[in-house]
């Protein structure tokens, strides 16, 4: 009977073991896991600030645009050419 228990007893702390070296893997998948999700949280900023900087490039060019056509469309006399 104690045989019987002392056995039961391996079997239980071998699966325990499994588990343990399990429950490490998972931790360092989820560490690298998050360590990408930072890093392409980064990336994502980064593109967000370059999106930012490129439409207020594109809005001052529009608005020099509008200034040279409102400018062409004024003659020399300073009168509005149809």
């Amino acid at each position: 009977m104690r045989r019987i228990a002392v056995q039961e007893m391996n079997r239980k702390d071998r699966e325990i073991d499994g588990l343990n070296e399990q429950l490490e893997e998972d931790a360092r998948c989820l560490e690298h896991i998050q360590l990408q999700l930072l890093e392409e949280r980064s990336k994502r900023a980064d593109v967000e600030r370059q999106n930012a900087v490129l439409q207020n490039q594109i809005t001052m060019l529009m608005d020099m645009l509008q200034e040279q056509e409102n400018e062409a469309a004024v003659d020399e006399d300073g009168n509005e050419v149809p």
